[in-house]
């Protein structure tokens, strides 16, 4: 059985910075580097509980990579 991706996605939202889940918001962090260690350390425990897992920083309308559990 294939577990389902977990995407941490890095936004501003309402003026401060959030990780979205799931379409659920965490958060709010004081800046973007704080919330891209929040998310990169979630994701990384959630890869090694066997769950494939992604940090996305968004960008307007594109995603930029930051760190994924996926092989290349």
């Amino acid at each position: 059985m294939t577990l389902p991706h977990a995407r941490y996605i890095i936004l501003e939202h309402e003026g401060v910075w959030k990780i979205n889940l799931d379409n659920k918001y965490y958060g709010p962090f004081p800046t973007q580097a704080a919330a891209v260690a929040n998310a990169t350390g979630t994701a990384e425990k959630a890869t090694e509980a066997g769950y494939p897992a992604s940090v996305l920083l968004m960008k307007g309308t594109n995603f930029e990579m930051l760190w994924t559990s996926a092989e290349a």
